[in-house]
C-alpha cells in the first residue's frame, strides 16, 4: 500500500504552517494514507510522517518536498534523510523532485497571471 508525505520547510509563523495543513486537509478528500511533514521548525517532523504511515501498514512512501527552489535541503538534507529512514525503517522511499520543479507548477503560474 502506497502512502505520502508533502514535506514542507516549516515556519515559525502559525500561519504558514496551518496554510499547509490545509492542503493537507484538502487533499486527504481524494487521497488516503497522505501526511504532512515539516523538515524544522514546526511539528510533525518528517520521521513522524514516516512512523504514522508505516503503522497504517503503508509498504512504500512518496515524498513531495514543497520547496519552489533546489536549494541546501532539497540537493542535500531531504535525500540523506530519506535514505536514512528508508533504511531505519526497511521502507522504500521514493522522492520526488521538489514542486518547483514540475512543469505542473510553472503551469499552474502562467495560467494565474494571464487570468489577471
Amino acid at each position: 500500500m502506497n502512502g505520502y508525505i508533502l514535506l514542507s520547510h516549516g515556519s515559525k509563523v502559525k500561519a504558514s504552517n496551518d496554510a499547509n495543513k490545509m492542503i493537507l486537509e484538502k487533499l486527504r478528500s481524494k487521497i488516503e494514507h497522505i501526511e504532512l511533514a515539516f523538515l524544522e521548525l514546526s511539528e510533525p517532523g518528517f520521521e513522524d510522517a514516516i512512523q504514522n504511515l508505516i503503522s497504517s501498514n503503508v509498504d512504500h512512501i512518496t515524498v513531495l518536498p514543497l520547496f519552489l527552489a533546489p536549494g541546501k535541503h532539497v540537493m542535500q538534507d531531504v535525500p540523506l534523510l530519506a535514505s536514512n529512514f528508508a533504511k531505519k525503517y526497511a521502507i522504500d522511499i521514493t522522492l520526488l523532485e521538489h514542486i518547483g520543479a514540475n512543469d505542473e507548477y510553472v503551469k499552474m503560474i502562467e495560467n494565474i497571471l494571464l487570468l489577471h
